[in-house]
């Protein structure tokens, strides 16, 4: 199998097959808003629905429809196109098939044929100045209801957001977004109408937005995610770039899909004349030959969200500084060739995301051989060399910083061969539970559950079992807030096996389900995009009550009376820090007595380590 490195290198090579011979001009009537303005502008919200009802009108394949509503308001638009016009989950219904069965020629299609076409979730606008992908899905779908482009129809049922943050677009100047070159006459705006980002927001669902989605994720099961973006920071040749996870961060089922598919389309692409190559992040910002990673890990992306749940996911990031035509058909192109690439093969996806699938459940399982689930992951160390069509470049003094500052002179390519950085590595792995129980009280935590859409069951009578806790202290709280919240950098975490008793109306999450990495992620202290680490549990930290002094000193001068206590006490205050800190000299005692409070630091979350016998209904 080919290494990602050598797939650029053969997406370049494969890219001097010629092209198939040109589509004739599309009647005038039917161009997009973008194309009607020479690319100029993207339309609006109402313009794009309203051009989206045209064309369902003229394709019955296709179905505009809605799954939720953005923070003011506005609902949130999806695009079902389906050959056999199947427009639910799971495609058609019972008495879609009692009909299908009456038709003769139904039974003459081959098996194949009859088998579930691939679920593909193409995702527009997140950031909403990044709009191309909407202007490149209104031509895909308006070439399909012209009967162009028909091979797409038999790859794959396509979810379309033509526009994610619908709030954002609406917020619409020529000056939100100071390094992209067009649409000159304005585009929407980073952030939603509250000043969430999206794209950090897929595992903590913060926003009405993520819910909606998550909620549309969990009903198709999408088997493919691209996520459509626009990017700046370095000035190259190439117009269309890319990203996405490998093994051992994506599961190596889709590994494989990836390894196996993905050249073909960027070559397919840089035939169609766009220069492409990998997303860059320049490791010096001022010395392009000291390298540059692709790797987006974190959860709270869409790039490692949906490898959690065992499916690809495909960042797109179309480069700012080229003319926005440029940048709107290259994705366009992008997107017609993945998926026709998926309709090569449409059950190989199909099976990669099952056999993924039912690896974790199988992992998971009570009777399973111990294993190891990762908890956070890092960039690797590892690179490759991969040659970048860079622009010209030189260093300068900046005006404005005064500090050194690399400028690009464009259109003068200087193509050099640097260090590429891709892969994950593990940061944190810990023995795999055989679920979590979380006692009742915490909506924070019962939300998420809900949202994502994990099993989850409702403990029906107490139960008393050995399971490993974490207690939490000393945590490091981020100097700022960060997308509204107030972020637990760092904390101390130990783990310790102890016999508890959970109440009535626990919830028990097991780990035999395909999402259950998802709730790792959730439900973990070390996980980066945790709810602890998000803020969401930080009352746990909070004392509730509070000794007058006067109490807790005459209970001390009691407890000093026995030897033990007095010997413990006089090695503590051998610490000078200690001896000189009031705070902790009082909290020294208060643990000491009857009136602590033993759930000051305790995660409530409990892993539990052995399969348990629990009695148990579904959570409504």
């Amino acid at each position: 199998m080919l290494c990602r490195a050598v797939a650029y290198v053969a997406a370049a090579l494969l890219a001097a097959v010629p092209l198939a011979a040109a589509e004739p001009p599309v009647p005038r009537e039917w161009l997009t808003p973008a194309e009607a303005s020479g690319f100029r502008s993207t339309p609006g919200y109402d313009e794009t629905i309203a051009f989206l009802q045209r064309l369902e009108r003229r394709m019955p394949e296709m179905t505009l429809r809605f799954y939720g509503s953005s923070a003011a308001g506005r609902p949130l638009p999806l695009v079902i196109v389906d050959k056999d016009r199947s427009f639910r989950p799971g495609g058609e219904d019972e008495e879609e098939r009692r009909e299908r069965r009456k038709d003769a020629d139904a039974e003459e299609r081959p098996e194949k044929e009859r088998e579930r076409r691939p679920v593909v979730l193409i995702q527009n606008g997140i950031h909403a100045g990044e709009i191309d992908g909407k202007d490149a899905c209104l031509m895909l779908l308006r070439d399909l209801a012209l009967g162009r482009r028909r091979e797409l129809l038999d790859a794959a049922t396509l979810l379309i957001l033509p526009i994610y943050n619908v709030d954002g677009h609406q917020r619409v100047s020529p000056y939100n977004r100071p390094n992209q070159n067009g649409p000159v006459e304005g585009m929407g705006f980073r952030t939603t109408a509250d000043g969430l980002d999206l794209n950090r927001d897929y595992l903590k669902l913060s926003s009405p937005e993520a819910r909606a989605l998550a909620a549309l994720v969990n009903a198709w099961r999408p088997d493919l995610h691209v996520d459509d973006h626009v990017t700046d920071g370095v000035d190259l040749d190439w117009v269309l770039t890319t990203t996405w996870l490998e093994a051992p961060q994506a599961p190596e089922p889709i590994d494989r899909w990836q390894r196996a598919h993905l050249p073909a389309v960027l070559a397919a692409v840089a035939r169609a004349g766009h220069r492409n190559g990998p997303y860059v992040d320049l490791k010096d910002g001022n010395d392009p030959r000291r390298g540059f990673s692709s790797w987006i890990g974190q959860p709270r992306y869409s790039t490692a969200y949906f490898p959690l749940r065992n499916r690809p996911s495909i960042l797109v990031e179309m480069h700012s500084y080229k003319p926005y035509r440029d940048r709107v058909l290259a994705n366009r192109d992008f997107l017609a060739a993945l998926v026709a690439e998926v309709g090569k093969d449409p059950q190989a996806l199909r099976r990669a995301v099952a056999e993924a699938d039912e690896h974790t459940v199988a992992l998971g399982r009570p009777g399973a051989p111990p294993s190891e689930v990762a908890v956070a992951y890092e960039e690797s160390a590892e690179a490759d060399l991969l040659a970048v069509p860079f622009y010209a470049t030189r260093l300068a003094t900046s005006v404005v910083t005064g500090k050194p500052l690399l400028r690009f002179a464009r259109g003068e390519v200087r193509e050099l061969t640097v260090p590429w950085f891709h892969r994950s590595r593990v940061a944190v792995r810990l023995p795999r539970p055989r679920g979590y129980l979380v006692p009742p009280g915490w909506p924070a935590i019962e939300e998420r559950l809900r949202g994502h859409g994990l099993k989850v069951l409702r403990v029906t009578a107490p139960a008393e079992l050995e399971v490993e806790t974490a207690r939490l202290a000393s945590p490091t709280y981020a100097a700022a807030p960060y997308q509204g919240l107030t972020r637990v950098d760092r904390v101390q975490v130990t783990r310790a096996a102890e016999r508890r008793r959970l109440p009535a109306g626990s919830l028990w999450i097991p780990a035999d389900q395909p999402d259950f990495e998802v709730a790792v992620e959730l439900l973990e202290p070390d996980s980066p995009d945790s709810l602890l680490a998000w803020g969401l549990l930080s009352s746990l930290f909070e004392r509730k009550e509070h000794f007058e002094p006067r109490v807790l000193e005459g209970l001390a001068e009691t407890m000093l009376e026995d030897a033990a206590t007095a010997a413990e006490w006089r090695r503590a205050l051998a610490d000078p820090a200690f001896a000189a800190d009031p705070a902790a000299r009082a909290e020294w005692w208060t643990r000491r007595t009857p009136y602590r409070d033993e759930t000051i630091g305790l995660l409530p979350v409990f892993r539990v380590m052995a399969a348990p016998r629990l009695a148990t209904e579904p959570w409504r």
